[in-house]
């Protein structure tokens, strides 16, 4: 087909066209005619050429066939030389304004479409065209170019509208969009969601020991897992660098506490093989019911955040869920005056210890307690762990709640010869010389008693402070005092770090041991840490153990220990326990 030669001059003639933009093909880039080309090349983006047609004869000429070609992806022979040709080429519906003009029945038009190629959707091209002249001599000239790089640029912005350019979950102005619209919808409904802020665990650490690269290949598996876990009409956003806004459409206060650990767990249960080395994720959740506790998406965020620093100050891959207490304005209120309410406590004796047995199998008579501190408020009634503990260690007041339960569960052992007492201790005290001696030398005046009690430790604490961890249960264990890690499979403890730290006991995190009977995950995870505790010649407590089934599978697995609901709660004033202690110091003979 021979090039045809166009009277641009009087292109102006009709809206669209201009005299710059007819184009010949870059003289660098040749084809020959019977080539095949399936797409434009990168080096053709922005191509153009025009076209002439004749309606007399339905005949459809190229001011250049090498051009337009490339264009419309095909060899050189078949290119469209009808109207009906041409149109053929186009994807989908043909723009009514080209088919009317092509027609006859209007002057001028302009569109964009997507080319075909094999049947299926190709590349984008403007078409712009007009009529010129007027009887036998009247014919359409029009220009086509393509415009797949500034449609490919147009789909990057409208995604990055709405999605984050890192994990592409949806971004924070989006999510707070779709936030307003669930929560307007729950309102006028019968039906409760919930709007949930993860944070993902020691980013940070993750940065320093395997770079950044590391931290987004972290922070893009967690969004993952967790969208792994949504509904249909759920929704997953990334709010901040390390956080993620979850909204549940349809959910109660009971299925928002089984989400959120199944939350915790798709997380943890696997190690993420990234840049550098397998790293093990953890988050914290933060949870507000929805349209209960949020009327707009504002509120929602800035509650789930609250609650969300509850969580953290609890301690890795722990969640809370939000009230009026976690509330940042309440908190800041309540740090005014709890230190005197701790201080006060202390000096009135209203710190309690209550006692939840550990036995080693169902029926069994226990022996072994641990010891949950409590507080007792001026009008008699409890004050729950969670509304002081934190509070103290912000303060620098945790020492002494760690001393006094200390002294409260030796004057139980002097009056007891027959229990066995677990004890928590807090990092702060581990860490901080003076406090740490002053522990150690309670120990030490009570040495007859220091092989009937074990120390415990969570494994986070542990990680964030492993050189003074190490040398403290040394100096304890001098004294014939056990040593425990509470919450074992919470961190990611090595091998080395177990071995260095000579522990007794590993209280496999309750968690994994909720429901461990009918979970697959969960009874893997927990053989694979009592194979553990065996080559290194350690002992183990499943806590959390709240009905027959999950104790059975666990003493079946070979748990040494069971503690949790099912075995018993947490008493101030059990049975076995003297009148008058723990409070009253005993009496004891002066040693010769």
């Amino acid at each position: 087909m021979a090039k045809v030669g166009l009277m641009v001059e009087n292109a102006k003639a009709f809206p669209g066209i201009k005299h710059g933009d007819v184009a010949q093909a870059p003289s660098a880039v040749s084809y020959d005619s019977g080539e095949s080309r399936s797409s434009m090349s990168q080096g053709d983006q922005g191509l153009q050429t025009m076209f002439e047609y004749n309606p007399e004869a339905d005949d459809l000429k190229w001011s250049d066939e090498d051009a337009a070609a490339r264009i419309l992806a095909v060899n050189g022979r078949d290119l469209a030389a009808t109207a009906k040709e041409f149109t053929s080429r186009i994807y989908g519906q043909e723009d009514s304004e080209r088919a009317s003009a092509f027609a006859g029945d209007q002057d001028s038009y302009a569109c964009e479409y997507r080319l075909k190629t094999n049947d299926h959707a190709g590349d984008w091209v403007e078409e712009r065209g007009g009529w010129i002249g007027a009887g036998p001599q009247r014919r359409l000239i029009g220009v086509i170019r393509s415009i797949e790089n500034r449609k490919q640029r147009e789909a990057e912005l409208s995604r990055l509208a709405i999605n984050d350019d890192l994990t592409g979950i949806s971004n924070r102005a989006y999510l707070r969009k779709v936030l307003d619209e669930q929560i307007d919808r729950l309102a006028s409904g019968e039906t409760t969601g919930a709007y949930l802020m993860a944070g993902v665990d020691d980013v940070g650490a993750v940065n320093a020991d395997f770079g950044f690269e590391a931290a987004d290949m972290v922070i893009v598996e967690v969004a993952n897992r967790l969208e792994s876990l949504l509904g249909p009409n759920d929704q997953i956003g990334r709010v901040a660098g390390t956080k993620f806004g979850i909204i549940i459409a349809d959910c109660d206060e009971e299925q928002l506490r089984q989400l959120c650990v199944r939350f915790l767990n798709v997380v943890r249960e696997h190690v993420i093989e990234a840049k550098g080395g397998a790293v093990a994720a953890s988050i914290c959740l933060g949870a507000v019911r929805l349209p209960e506790q949020a009327g707009d998406s504002y509120a929602a965020m800035t509650r789930a955040e609250a609650a969300l620093d509850a969580a953290k100050r609890i301690g890795k891959s722990s969640w809370s869920a939000f009230s009026e207490k976690t509330d940042a304005v309440s908190m800041r209120r309540r740090n005014s005056h709890m230190s005197d309410v701790i201080l006060t406590a202390l000096n009135e004796r209203r710190i309690r210890l209550a006692f939840q047995p550990i036995v080693s199998d169902l029926g069994e008579t226990p022996k072994k307690f641990e010891c949950l501190i409590r507080m007792l408020g001026e009008d008699g009634q409890n004050i729950p762990a969670p509304e002081f503990i934190p509070a103290s260690e912000r303060l620098g007041l945790v020492h002494l709640l760690d001393r006094r339960v200390l002294e409260l569960a030796m004057n139980t052992l002097a009056v007891c010869p027959d229990i066995h007492l677990n004890v928590n201790i807090s990092m702060e005290t581990v860490k901080d010389f003076v406090w740490a001696e002053g522990y150690i030398a309670l120990l030490r005046a009570n040495q007859d008693l220091a092989n009937r009690i074990t120390v415990e430790l969570t494994e986070t604490q542990v990680i964030d402070a492993i050189d003074a961890s190490i040398e403290f249960v040394s100096e304890i264990k001098k004294l014939g005092c056990s040593f425990g890690i509470d919450d074992f499979g919470a961190g990611y403890t090595s091998f080395r770090n177990l071995k260095a730290m000579d522990i007794d006991i590993l209280k496999i995190d309750g968690s994994f041991v909720t429901g461990v009977s009918a979970s697959r995950e969960n009874q893997l995870f927990v053989r694979t840490l009592l194979d553990l505790a065996r080559n290194f010649g350690m002992q183990t407590v499943a806590e959390w153990v709240d009905n027959e089934a999950d104790a059975m599978l666990l003493k079946g697995l070979g748990v040494d220990f069971l503690q949790g609901y099912l075995l018993g709660k947490p008493e101030t004033n059990p049975a076995w326990l003297p009148q008058g202690a723990p409070n009253d110091t005993p009496q004891r003979a002066e040693r010769i």
